[in-house]
């Protein structure tokens, strides 16, 4: 017999239709109302045991009423960033675009499926549109893309391209024992992981060593090559840094196709590897390669970086992919990335071998795109957002988003030099992050403890009032912190302003976070705050 709940779960079943937005208005209110409206950076949570939590928990046999469950669900929150803050600085985290957010929620109420054009209508044709429009901004006229879920995403297609294409039947047979994968030192983690992952094995990921400004060192690059091919290797891919976020390390592209081509080609290899660039970051300079495109602002240290980056990525038209992250500074929502190629023929590449795409897949009702990608229950949501977003801001408005980003970090920076504790110390960097250093001399000189025990003291302090929901800076640290490739390691901090809003409030966030300067000396020095030795884990990158 039917239990009264489940009558009431079905009787909203069959009303959750199109006719019915109001109700799911209603119920988006009540999380929304339920919620602190708090501005800090982070919603305020409780120290918890995952072990002791978990044995707490069970189903329970009879569903409960969506009032309770909504009301709960609250509790989800409890410790996240809270990006629209203007004290939230801890990584690149934007708010996303509020037309993006609607977008991507109306896709997920209409349930919309991106495995094939016949179930999911034009979505599959505006991820194209997405990819081909991205694509154009570089020069690559017939570009396509896959959206997929973050940047270590984009780096396994564009590997598991790079072997397709230098040995045609891996897709059956499998990867060979001899492949190699070149990349920047200072090149994202994750990349000896989707090595590892695609069965080349992560020692086959072969680290270049980078220059004073972290490009690769371009001799060490052309050594590398000549001693891998005497080693019967063969280089799969060239991985270039296309803007990290410390640092913004990016290769010059064109130097680097040119050193790896020239190299192979005097060794009498007859092959030329994938060359991607991982520009998850970097993309947003692509809308200053426009023609006519003007650097609107007076600052002439902002006009530089730009066009440095611009310049450096002179030499995309010879690359063959790129990545993009607009959850990074496309102001889109988690997650939303893509991966964008030169060529439909990727599609026939990036299948299990079996297929190859003609002019017929191309018509609606027979576009399948579960053949080339990893997931087959794909999400749909970030090509609604990628869409909303390059639609809304078109290419000047993301030119004028990142000048206002850096101008942003120059305010920033300018207010930290009025303080005497403070020292920012990542001048070279062409991105828009903040890497400073705070004068702890007194409690060195007082408690034994070296720089780095104060570092983590500090950091631990700050996120502890964090959160407690306390309205003070949430920001990061960097244990081993390297202004130039060739210069010591040090004990840094990182602010990263991402909320244009907090310009505004630059002054009051560096007296805020003076204050905690001065609240964390003062607990140490009485003992109301106990140092620990233990490290605590790096920041994510």
């Amino acid at each position: 017999m039917r239990t009264n709940s489940f009558f009431k779960l079905e009787d909203e079943f069959l009303n959750s239709n199109e006719d019915n937005f109001d109700l799911f208005l209603n119920k988006l209110s009540e999380i929304q109302g339920n919620k602190n409206k708090s501005q800090s950076p982070k919603v305020p949570i409780i120290d918890f045991n995952y072990d002791a939590e978990l044995s707490k928990f069970a189903l329970a046999f009879d569903g409960e009423d969506s009032e309770k469950v909504l009301d709960n669900f609250q509790a989800v929150f409890n410790g996240s960033i809270r990006p629209h803050s203007t004290y939230s600085l801890f990584n690149m985290v934007p708010t996303p675009l509020l037309d993006a957010v609607a977008a991507t929620t109306l896709t997920q109420l209409y349930n919309v499926n991106s495995l094939m054009d016949d179930f999911g209508g034009q979505l599959l044709l505006t991820e194209q549109q997405i990819s081909r429009g991205v694509g154009k901004l570089v020069g690559w006229n017939e570009a396509v893309g896959i959206s997929c879920n973050g940047g270590k995403l984009t780096l396994l297609y564009a590997i598991k391209l790079a072997i397709a294409k230098l040995v045609p039947n891996s897709n059956k047979k499998g990867v060979p024992s001899n492949l190699v994968v070149l990349t920047n030192e200072s090149s994202h983690y994750c990349v000896e992981h989707v090595c590892s992952i695609l069965g080349i094995g992560s020692e086959q990921c072969v680290r270049v060593p980078a220059q004073k400004d972290w490009q690769m060192d371009y001799q060490q690059l052309e050594e590398i090559v000549t001693l891998q091919v005497s080693k019967g290797k063969q280089i799969a891919a060239v991985i270039c840094c296309g803007g990290t976020t410390i640092n913004f390390a990016h290769d010059d592209i064109d130097k680097a196709y040119t050193v790896v081509t020239k190299t192979l080609e005097a060794l009498g290899e007859k092959y030329v590897p994938h060359f991607h660039l991982d520009s998850v970051i970097g993309w947003l300079w692509f809308n200053f390669k426009i023609a006519g495109s003007n650097l609107e602002t007076t600052e002439k240290s902002i006009q530089s970086k730009i066009n440095q980056v611009v310049q450096r990525q002179a030499g995309l038209s010879k690359f063959d992919s790129f990545g993009v992250d607009f959850h990074k500074n496309g102001l889109c929502p988690y997650s939303t990335s893509f991966f964008i190629t030169k060529s439909k023929e990727a599609f026939t590449a990036l299948n299990d071998g079996s297929y190859e795409y003609s002019d017929e897949d191309y018509q609606y009702g027979k576009f399948r795109a579960y053949r080339y990608t990893i997931e087959n229950s794909r999400p749909a949501m970030g090509i609604s957002a990628a869409y909303i977003t390059l639609k809304r801001l078109g290419i000047s408005g993301f030119q004028n988003y990142l000048i206002e980003l850096h101008e942003m970090s120059l305010h920033f920076k300018n207010e930290m030099k009025k303080e005497d504790k403070l020292t920012v110390i990542n001048d070279y960097s062409l991105g828009w992050e903040l890497v400073f250093l705070i004068d702890f001399h007194i409690l060195i000189e007082e408690t034994k403890h070296n720089e780095g025990i104060i570092a983590q003291g500090f950091i631990n302090y700050c996120w502890n009032k964090c959160n407690q929901g306390e309205m003070v800076p949430l920001i990061s640290f960097v244990p081993a912190y390297k202004v130039h490739a060739e210069s010591v390691e040090q004990v840094a901090y990182l602010l990263y302003p991402i909320n244009l809003a907090s310009r505004n409030e630059a002054t009051e966030i560096i007296d805020s976070l003076k204050g905690v300067i001065a609240d964390f000396e003062q607990d140490v020095l009485t003992g109301n705050y106990e140092l620990s030795e233990k490290a605590i884990e790096k920041p994510i990158r």
